[in-house]
């Protein structure tokens, strides 16, 4: 119908081509899908209690409760003081939602179960907008060290109008303040005062509470009318507290506040610091709605940014990290590399084709398809990512695949002296099956990922569609499009000019590949040894290459978590921070961010809870390039290692991470055991054990870090006999620290808490510590028995076990090649002593992960031989095309090994696909060939008419294919990693593909089909 109709093939090319542009501008940009891991985290606070008694009281009745919920994978726990988190991991493809609530449902039936001092367990989503999309630092412009009092006011700002200006900008979910001061009223009493005047503690504070009323008391009524009375606090200032009255004296004066204890306003304990470049700053953590586009997002914070810099010229609004840029340009870049690719691929055309004009006409297929690709995506809300772009770029040769094989089977009926419209309709009609058994069979290996789901399920899905929707589209165009383009633009095919020196020397090609064609028919077992030795060596290769779940991007940035003594406070974390800022900033000689965060940030975001603590801070270092990197990582460590304290975790530069836990070793082992003293006894034992096995292994402990605590008991007879109640005393010893927490006072929308302190230089070492009640001195250690005691800081669980967990000296190669001698080991051990181990880590998850993508594969590779087999009724040919796929991916472990690419989810994104097409070039030559033959009886003249019909498209396809990748090789740019590990796993592949495939496919024809060879029938032509 369309071959009649040329101007309606035309409109409907604009029509995909304007609408394609308008979805591509709306499209959301991100760098990377919207991989969370299925997690749920529960946070529990039960204040001041030791990890000991988290674990009992908190994590073990909470753990056996949720291990039930539907689709629970795995249940973990961490227990430190004052906490409890529980980690909660479905399985991939649960619905969050529906386990958010069923596990809510949980919480509120065991919350009776938990200790009245705990808070309500929180229950917490991991998303990806848990990571801030940008961090703002805030300070006084030309104020190096700012007085209390201007941190009070910037805190307020930020408070009051910096934050809530950018949570009113669409898209922006929340703007998290860290490293600002609070406020808080100190009472200090002077206890030989309040002793004098026979006053305690709890009747200063409940003076100070009744003082802080702010409340409706009822109405009073009138006859007709009523009138509402509230209650309004008598503290509007300072003086106002310093003038409460407290007793009435004997002589009729009223004693006021002031007269025992001085009233301050000071800083409170602060739980968060910021600094960069070591001076004293205040961030803005900005964080995005779920499903709001980052590029988007943050172009709305710099606008925001500017208007806020115009109104506020006093303050310095900074941008100290943002991830936009990078994912602009990463996107950018990729964009760069599809139109050059497409660019490269269509050169490709004038060297095949012999005029000017056909390859406008093929090249009509790859915008056409693009665009309409763009539309789909905007119709399926597919974002415009790197994954989803790759996909795209690297299926720009493919596109060309379906477009070459038509036309060129519509000129092979023009050569016969076919009309034009009668060869356009019948060469469309003669090869319309094998493009579109090609087509599907490369579409089919995305298949099995709506079953396999998981990691590789969400992470290829984006890929798998855009890939999929461009090839339909690209059949589409070859179909109805090009055959209409192909006869209104077509011209004498007799080649002049470089047109005729180019066909000249194809056609020499050609005769040449089919002298040699013949010869290894006779002679075939030179290519059969050469085919065995490489695939031997690509085995090989396969084994050596490193492997890994997601390659490392070129780093813009190092990261670390570092972490101080257990007991050491914040203000100690606060001034290490600056001194490692400073050695850095000194060292490195630039004028480089460094940028510390330490204490509490961000309640909110399961990643933060985990790494953060009053004593751990996270150090950010801006670096150009790995070299860059490598120099600043060797100084960071080297500074950590002069403190024999200090621990130090390099945060990976992924852009995934699991939210349950920390990086973990490539491989550990976990003692089972609720008695971890005797499990680090069976460490060392287990340790021993394996240097017998293994030559220099060694254990460390995953959470090494100890706390030094002192556990109370008071002595009930020694209570009474000074007179004393239990409460009494604990008010007094939290007096003579932190302070008693009387009550928060609202002052003008900010609540600021008053605390009671004394002003006494009593030592706070409890066993040096003395009371001062009852007109009386006393001794702690006389009324309570003091114990110093060492604790962990964090105590772990798995699958509600209690374990002990060891990082060992053994790696990824170690795991790879002596798998079964590491478990050997365990089994033995665990036989000899009667204690269990388990082995983790990140390598047999990266091991877990291959086998899935092997898997995957496997399954791709059965569909398409099952989609051939019922293509061609016979399980034959769908035999020698599959062959095919293995010759591919020998040049793609061979390229990965040469060009230092790890195997990893990435590059087997580029095998998949490989798998897809591979056989293409096979489909091809087999169909001919079969058909050829059948009508023949020829075997020979089958293969021989195959290799010259059919060698101008294989290489055509394969050679658009591949100059259309080149770009992604090119090491510039943001993101160059990504799409490189993606390009050279199919490069590789189908460079071997194309020449294996040319001399293998039909030397095993040849062998499988020597029954059906029968007298040549000279006159006879393929139809």
């Amino acid at each position: 119908m369309l071959l009649q109709k040329p101007i309606a093939s035309a409109i409907l090319v604009f029509a995909v081509l304007l609408f394609g542009g308008v979805a591509l501008s709306r499209l959301s940009i991100e760098l990377m899908p919207d991989v969370a891991e299925p997690t749920l985290l529960v946070r529990t606070d039960y204040a001041g209690a030791p990890a000991s008694d988290v674990e009992l009281r908190i994590n073990e009745p909470l753990e056996g409760v949720l291990s039930g919920v539907r689709g629970v994978q795995a249940v973990r726990s961490l227990a430190r003081q004052g906490q409890g988190l529980v980690f909660l991991t479905f399985n991939w493809g649960t619905d969050m939602d529906i386990a958010f609530l069923n596990v809510r449902e949980k919480l509120d039936q065991v919350r009776f179960f938990l200790p009245e001092e705990a808070d309500r367990p929180q229950l917490i989503y991991t998303s990806a907008s848990d990571q801030p999309i940008a961090i703002l630092a805030v300070t006084l412009k030309g104020v190096e060290q700012p007085t209390i009092e201007q941190q009070l006011a910037l805190k307020r700002l930020n408070e009051q109008v910096l934050s809530r200006r950018f949570e009113q900008q669409p898209g922006i979910a929340q703007a998290i303040i860290v490293g600002a001061i609070e406020p808080e009223v100190h009472i200090r009493f002077k206890p030989a005062l309040i002793e004098r005047y026979g006053i305690s503690l709890s009747a200063i504070q409940q003076a100070v509470q009744d003082a802080n009323v702010f409340t409706a008391s009822g109405e009073l009524r009138d006859g007709w009318y009523r009138y509402a009375i509230k209650v309004e606090s008598r503290i509007n200032r300072l003086d106002d507290i310093r003038a409460i009255p407290v007793i009435s004296l004997a002589s009729g004066r009223v004693l006021k506040l002031e007269e025992i204890a001085d009233v301050e306003l000071a800083r409170e304990d602060p739980v968060s610091f910021a600094h960069l470049n070591g001076q004293n700053v205040q961030n803005i953590l900005i964080k995005k709605e779920y499903g709001a586009n980052t590029v988007t997002v943050f172009e709305t914070v710099q606008q925001t940014l500017s208007e806020l810099r115009s109104q506020y010229p006093d303050v310095e609004l900074t941008v100290v990290k943002e991830e936009a840029t990078y994912i602009e340009n990463s996107i950018f870049n990729l964009l760069q590399t599809l139109f050059l690719g497409s660019i490269l691929a269509f050169l490709v055309l004038f060297l095949f084709l012999n005029d000017a004009r056909t390859p406008f006409t093929i090249g009509i297929s790859i915008p056409v398809s693009i665009f309409l690709t763009f539309l789909a995506m905007f119709g399926l809300n597919i974002q415009l990512n790197i994954i989803s772009l790759s996909g795209l770029t690297l299926g720009i040769g493919l596109l060309l695949d379906n477009s070459i094989v038509v036309l060129e089977n519509i000129n092979r009926y023009r050569k016969q002296g076919v009309p034009l419209l009668e060869a356009a309709r019948k060469g469309t009609r003669e090869i319309a099956l094998p493009v579109t058994a090609s087509t599907f069979t490369t579409i089919s290996v995305f298949f099995p990922l709506l079953f396999l789901g998981g990691f590789e399920g969400a992470f290829f899905r984006d890929l798998a569609a855009t890939l999929s929707i461009s090839l339909v589209s690209s059949l589409l165009v070859a179909l109805f499009i090009l055959p209409v383009f192909a006869v209104q633009f077509s011209q004498s095919r007799t080649p002049k000019g470089l047109f005729a020196a180019i066909s000249s020397i194809l056609e020499r090609i050609i005769e040449a590949y089919e002298r040699g064609l013949t010869t290894l028919l006779r002679r075939p077992w030179p290519v059969v040894v050469g085919t065995v030795l490489l695939v031997a060596g690509a085995v090989f290769t396969f084994s050596i290459i490193s492997k890994e779940v997601i390659p490392p991007s070129e780093p813009k940035e190092i990261t670390y978590h570092i972490t101080l003594s257990g007991n050491t406070a914040l203000r100690s974390t606060d001034e290490a921070a600056k001194k490692i800022q400073t050695f850095v900033q000194d060292r490195l000689n630039t004028n480089r961010s460094v940028l510390s965060i330490g204490g509490y940030t961000d309640a909110s975001s399961p990643a933060s809870i985990v790494n953060e603590a009053l004593n751990k801070f996270t150090l950010s270092v801006n670096v150009s390039g790995f070299d860059d990197a490598r120099m600043a990582d060797r100084l960071i460590r080297s500074y950590v290692a002069t403190f024999a304290d200090w621990s130090l975790e390099e945060v990976e530069n992924q852009t995934f991470t699991t939210s349950s836990s920390n990086s973990d070793a490539p491989i550990q082992f976990s003692i089972v055991g609720k008695n971890r003293a005797l499990s680090e006894k069976v460490a060392e034992a287990f340790e021993n054990y394996l240097k017998g096995r293994f030559a220099d292994v060694r254990l460390q402990k995953k959470y090494p870090q100890t706390i030094q605590s002192y556990q109370i008991r008071f002595l009930p007879d020694q209570l009474f006999l000074f007179e004393l109640t239990e409460q009494e005393v604990i008010t007094y010893l939290e007096s003579l620290s932190r302070g008693t927490f009387i009550t928060d006072w609202n002052q003008q929308d900010e609540q600021v808490a008053i605390r009671l302190l004394s002003d006494a230089g009593t030592s706070v070492d409890p066993e040096q510590m003395v009371l001062e009640l009852k007109n009386k001195r006393i001794p702690l250690y006389r009324v309570a028995s003091v114990v110093p005691v060492t604790e962990p800081e964090q105590l772990e669980r798995t699958d509600q076990t209690a374990v002990l967990t060891f990082a060992s000296s053994l790696s990824f190669v170690d795991w790879w090649w002596r798998k079964a001698d590491i478990r050997a080991a365990v089994q033995e051990f665990v036989s000899e002593t009667g204690y269990e181990v388990r082995v983790s880590g990140s390598a047999l998850q990266t091991i877990a992960l291959l086998q899935e993508m092997g898997l995957l594969l496997l399954i791709s590779i059965i569909l398409i031989y099952l989609i051939l087999a019922i293509q061609y009724e016979n399980l034959k040919y769908p035999f020698i095309i599959i062959l095919a796929i293995p010759l591919a991916w020998i040049g793609s472990f061979f390229a990965m090994a040469i060009l230092g690419v790890s195997l990893n989810a990435l590059s087997f994104m580029g095998l998949l696909i490989l798998t897809g097409i591979a056989v293409n070039d096979a489909i091809l030559k087999v169909d001919f060939m079969r058909r050829y033959l059948s009508e023949t009886g020829n075997l020979d003249e089958a293969i021989r008419q195959a290799g010259i019909h059919r060698f101008r498209p294989v290489v055509m396809t394969s050679a658009t294919t591949i100059l259309g990748l080149i770009p992604m090789l090119i090491p510039y740019g943001d993101g160059y990693i990504f799409r490189q590990s993606l390009a050279v796993a199919l490069m590789g592949g189908m460079l071997t593909s194309t020449l294996l495939t040319l001399y293998v496919i039909p030397i095993v024809f040849k062998w499988l089909e020597k029954d059906k060879t029968r007298a040549s029938v000279p006159n006879a032509t393929l139809p």
